[in-house]
């Protein structure tokens, strides 16, 4: 069992830092966008990056939830004291 919510908690990261950095590119988009001129076009770049950014933290929080269904199993990840 710890192998397969080790995999799980891992494609969860993988999936935040990619919905993160689609996120960016898109903003980045946005912006290049709306100083072409382009308010309406800028606005739908936007809203998709808004959309990967509320992706990225639904996955926090099923990481969050993950990490103390199982934290039995990993007894030293929270151990805060060195």
């Amino acid at each position: 069992m710890r192998g397969k919510v080790q995999e799980r908690a891992i494609a969860l990261i993988q999936a935040i830092v990619l919905e993160e950095a689609l996120a960016r590119v898109f903003v980045h988009a946005a912006w290049e966008i709306e100083a072409d001129g382009s308010i309406s076009g800028a606005d739908t770049m936007r809203s998709v990056a808004r959309h990967h950014r509320i992706k990225a933290l639904e996955d926090r929080g099923r990481l969050a939830a993950l990490g103390e269904e199982y934290s039995w199993l990993f007894p030293d990840a929270s151990n805060k004291d060195p």
